[in-house]
């Protein structure tokens, strides 16, 4: 059975409930099919008594909080109080559907990596956010997510609801859901680690056991860079042409980059905002020194990373 839950105050709110507790807004259209039923229920604090209206006609003799009703038309409420009536709800309109309706759901998958540009061999993580974003609840949901070859599937991260199953063979981690709550929505985080260089995708898709009244929204892919990285712990700035600098491999694919380096004494000796691999140590004696390198790249937050290099000649 399916149930319309009206509260009335003095300002009356309506909210539908559909089967197992979905909810929609005020002035809802609800298909049903025949011998269905739909039970209406207002709440009011000082509500005495109801009067219920059928397409603007009062329905005689029904003046209890809850009604049930098999026919269309458009329903609505005023609640009586102690020398004071709420205002006409907001219509509910019940639509019968002859020749039987078929439930539908909306559901949404979110596929979201962390990073936009993640270097080779660093784990990170993708969040799969399935959504229900309709008025009725799905059931035996399933959601894939493929990966290529040049990602390695490490495990899933936290807490997750359902069954998850990778299946090497394929590639496709396999989440199971027996049920989404109408206007719910719940997440997976996915830890990988890229093991090639270069662009890689990833496609999330959601099934339910219902049929989707809009499944534009069914697949989500996501493209990440995974970059060649490497920070040197040494460089011979000796003028010889071979590791004269202290270059960063991967570097030029980061949008903004930051670098700060200190001696032993915590003063700083070199800075750049836009490190283009040109530091060369000059005026700077043999020994190690402290860096910090902030850097950014597309659609990702800033990230910091702090080590030593020695200058040799």
């Amino acid at each position: 059975m399916r149930s319309l839950l009206l509260f009335l105050g003095f300002f009356l709110t309506v909210l539908l409930f559909l089967s197992k507790g979905a909810m929609a807004q005020q002035g809802q259209t609800l298909h049903i099919v025949q011998g269905k039923k739909v039970t209406l229920r207002a709440d009011s604090k000082h509500a005495l008594s109801y009067i219920w209206f059928k397409n603007d006609e009062p329905l005689n003799g029904l003046h209890d909080q809850r009604i049930v009703v098999v026919e269309p038309g458009i329903y609505t409420v005023i609640a009586l109080g102690d020398g004071c009536n709420s205002d006409m709800s907001d219509p509910v309109e019940i639509i019968l559907d002859p020749g039987g309706g078929e439930v539908t759901v909306d559901l949404e998958i979110r596929n979201l990596p962390e990073k936009g540009v993640v270097a080779l061999g660093e784990p990170f993580n993708y969040q799969l956010m399935v959504l229900n974003n309709g008025l009725v609840d799905a059931t035996d949901l399933r959601v894939t997510f493929d990966l290529p070859a040049s990602l390695e599937y490490l495990k899933p991260v936290g807490s997750y609801g359902g069954e998850i199953d990778f299946i090497q063979s394929s590639r496709q981690l396999l989440w199971k859901l027996p049920e989404l709550k109408a206007k719910e929505f719940l997440s997976l985080w996915v830890s990988v680690k890229g093991i090639a260089d270069g662009d890689v995708i990833t496609m999330a898709k959601v099934t339910a056991k219902e049929k989707d009244g809009s499944a534009l929204n069914n697949e989500s892919d996501a493209k990440v860079r995974i970059v060649f990285f490497q920070i040197p712990n040494v460089f011979t700035p000796n003028g010889d042409g071979k590791n004269d600098t202290f270059v960063i491999q991967g570097l030029e694919l980061f949008d903004k980059k930051r670098l700060r380096v200190f001696n032993r004494s915590g003063f700083e000796v070199y800075q750049s905002e836009n490190y283009g691999n040109d530091w060369n140590g000059q005026g700077l004696g043999l020994g190690t020194y402290f860096y910090i390198l902030e850097f950014e790249g597309d659609n990702q937050k800033s990230r910091v990373i702090k080590g030593y290099v020695t200058i040799l000649r």
